[in-house]
């Protein structure tokens, strides 16, 4: 994951100069969400409630559009989503194979980190309202950890790819330098379920013709419940504000 980060990272300088020409747009958004987390993660069969604390997660945003009619465009999101917690067994809880006694203070860390790739369609695009519709794929890279005071400890990978659709919507405050933007993501019924809305509110600060800059500043909601993906099972829900920076050339 390092490396693709890093390779995420390089994108925005290696696309700098296309980024001026008449054909192609260029957007760089970086956010930190203050998510809380709620939930419960295990070896399938041994799912456990844990005390999670909140945490500053970092979310850096790449999308490329152009003016070719029947080709998607194409946006990229690297999401950190790590948490760590604490839980007093009151029950037996086992992961990767490794069982944990009732009675045992446990510490564990869960990092859901993962990266979207969204191929979408501007279906409306003007001064005042823009619509985007399309699809994309999540791909979770992360792992779980669990140790307890005597001494046992556990880890586990998780990684594994959900379809999901995709939407998102920005309308522009007349007269105003403001802007209301919302995202939704969403899987249909199936084996692993995710959701992930955002909305609120942008203020440009920068409009030349070189480059367009904003604040942005909303409220973000989102779910990942996985069954048996290597082994584990997780339904975790997390929610909060974020403020970020959104760049565009």
């Amino acid at each position: 994951m390092k490396a693709k980060f890093a390779v995420f990272l390089a994108l925005p300088l290696l696309l700098s100069t296309a980024a001026q020409a008449d054909f192609l747009a260029v957007k760089v958004q970086l956010d930190s969400w203050q998510a809380s987390a709620d939930g419960a993660f295990g070896q399938t069969g041994s799912s456990l409630p844990q005390n999670f604390s909140s945490k500053n997660q970092l979310s850096l945003g790449l999308t490329l559009e152009h003016p070719i009619p029947l080709l998607p465009n194409l946006a990229v999101r690297y999401q950190s989503l790590k948490h760590v917690g604490r839980v007093e067994l009151a029950q037996t809880f086992a992961l990767a194979g490794q069982s944990f006694p009732i009675g045992s203070q446990l510490s564990s860390k869960l990092d859901l980190s993962h990266l979207d790739l969204v191929l979408y369609y501007e279906l409306l695009d003007n001064n005042l309202f823009e619509l985007d519709f399309g699809a994309m794929v999540k791909r979770i890279d992360g792992t779980a950890e669990v140790s307890s005071q005597a001494a046992l400890r556990s880890e586990q990978s998780v990684k594994g790819s959900i379809p999901m659709l995709y939407a998102a919507t920005r309308l522009n405050l007349v007269g105003t330098s403001w802007q209301f933007f919302a995202q939704a993501s969403g899987v249909t019924p199936g084996r692993h379920q995710a959701h992930d809305v955002s909305a609120g509110f942008a203020f440009q600060f920068i409009d030349t013709m070189m480059m367009d800059g904003a604040l942005r500043l909303g409220y973000r909601d989102s779910k990942l419940e996985l069954d048996n993906l290597q082994g584990l099972s997780s339904t975790m829900d997390y929610s909060g504000v974020f403020l970020g920076l959104e760049l565009s050339f």
